[in-house]
């Protein structure tokens, strides 16, 4: 399978030709197309940039919610036990961030919107910047009154 037997495309015949040059030209079109929108105004990421690997630790450097923040996340919105809050008539749930069913054992935090999820998924979740719920989008935390700036 891996490796081909073929040295180059045109030992591979026309065809291989012909694939070779349509995928060029397809780079070179996307290229043409990137730079028009650059121009225009619209930047849109390489593949590069969403690489899975973070071979530096680069999560600090996109910047992540200050601990702080984090804490404050945990001091309004404690967790608790799945089974405290479930009842026999109840169907069973799953938690819509990693589409899993709750375990009668699991930490849960229910927000102000009623939704639960997984202590852990809530708190992945938020260190993403994401600051509402993935369901509803009402803020994780209730907004103060007092405070006009952005909590991060």
């Amino acid at each position: 399978m891996g490796l081909s037997q073929y040295p180059t495309p045109a030992d591979a015949g026309v065809l291989g030709v012909i694939l070779v040059n349509t995928a060029i030209s397809i780079s070179i079109v996307k290229e043409i197309l990137r730079s028009i929108l650059h121009v225009i105004g619209i930047h849109i990421a390489s593949w590069e940039d969403y690489s899975i690997e973070d071979p530096l630790g680069s999560s600090e450097c996109r910047g992540s919610p200050p601990e702080s923040y984090m804490e404050d996340f945990r001091t309004r919105t404690p967790s608790f036990r799945y089974d405290s809050l479930c009842t026999s008539n109840h169907p069973e749930q799953e938690c819509s961030v990693c589409l899993t069913k709750f375990e009668h054992d699991a930490g849960v935090n229910r927000l102000s919107c009623g939704h639960v999820f997984h202590k852990m998924c809530l708190e992945k979740w938020l260190r993403y910047w994401h600051v509402t719920c993935p369901l509803c989008r009402n803020y994780l935390m209730p907004q103060q009154e007092e405070d006009d700036t952005c909590p991060m």
